[in-house]
Formats: structure tokens, C-alpha cells, sequence
């Protein structure tokens, strides 16, 4: 089974991780579907969610949506004003 990832072009991914440590990584989304930052130069390394949320609302594109994506857990969620 495809998993169908819900991000679009103006999108912008959080990767939050917390095996050994919480971090969040932040960047935009370039290709539909994207789920990593594999192949992406602009992605910025935060210590909280709270600064994850603002550095994503500075990149947003006026008609993106910003997702989080929990990779230990493969848990989604959008977050929203």
C-alpha cells in the first residue's frame, strides 16, 4: 500500500524526533508528497515546538499549511492559527 502524504508545494514540514533528544526540524516543502528533508538546503534545526511553529509561520506561503510530522511515531497533524 502507497502512503499518500498530505503536502503541497508552499507547505511547510516539521520533523520532530526524540530518541535521544527532542529536536524539530523546519523547512518548506518543494516536491508534492514530501515527507523528509532529503534533498532539501534550507532546513532549520530548533530546540522546542514553540520555536518550530514560529520559524514554519515565517516561511509559510500565503496559502500553506504547516504539518508536523512526529518520525519516531509516523503521527501527522496541521497545525493551525
Amino acid at each position: 500500500m502507497v502512503k499518500e502524504w498530505p503536502t503541497e508545494i508552499g507547505d511547510v514540514l516539521i520533523l520532530r524526533t526524540s530518541l535521544s533528544y527532542t529536536v524539530y526540524a523546519v523547512g518548506s516543502v518543494a516536491t508534492p508528497g514530501q515527507h523528509d528533508f532529503a534533498h532539501s538546503q534550507q532546513v532549520r534545526h530548533v530546540p522546542t515546538h514553540a520555536e518550530a511553529v514560529k520559524t514554519a509561520k515565517a516561511i509559510v506561503a500565503p496559502h500553506g499549511r504547516i504539518y508536523l510530522l512526529d518520525i519516531d511515531t509516523a503521527e501527522w497533524s496541521q497545525i493551525s492559527d
